[in-house]
């Protein structure tokens, strides 16, 4: 079986290697993205889901995600923010994501997260 694709939209370099460096111990293909434009432009029909960082310069990630559920509604898709801030976890979760957590996360945290998202 192929393993799940995912796609990590996130502007901090740091914060894609160490995403992508977790995500292929657990045994996933990764595509990443440096925000949200490119992120779009990277949505293949192969993307399983996608980990996308609120906070980007250019289109927001709440923005990004409404155009990521225009293109693909059925997508999975975890939403991060480095500001724990409710209202915008909840208007991420009103668009379609499946889930968020909050920066700085626990990388087994994320994990679990993954994985229930991807069932």
């Amino acid at each position: 079986m192929k393993p799940a694709k995912i796609l990590i939209i996130d502007d901090e370099p740091g914060m894609r290697w160490v995403l992508e460096k977790l995500l292929k111990e657990e045994g996933y293909s990764v595509v990443k993205a440096a925000d949200g434009m490119e992120g779009i432009n990277k949505l293949t029909s192969d993307i399983s889901m996608i980990l996308l960082d609120y906070k980007m310069p250019g289109i927001s990630g709440l923005e990004t995600l409404d155009r990521i559920m225009t293109k693909r509604p059925e997508m999975a898709v975890i939403f991060m923010t480095g500001h724990s801030s409710m209202p915008v976890a909840l208007e991420a979760l009103k668009k379609g994501a499946r889930a968020y957590v909050t920066k700085p996360f626990h990388l087994s945290e994320l994990k679990v997260t993954v994985k229930k998202a991807l069932e």
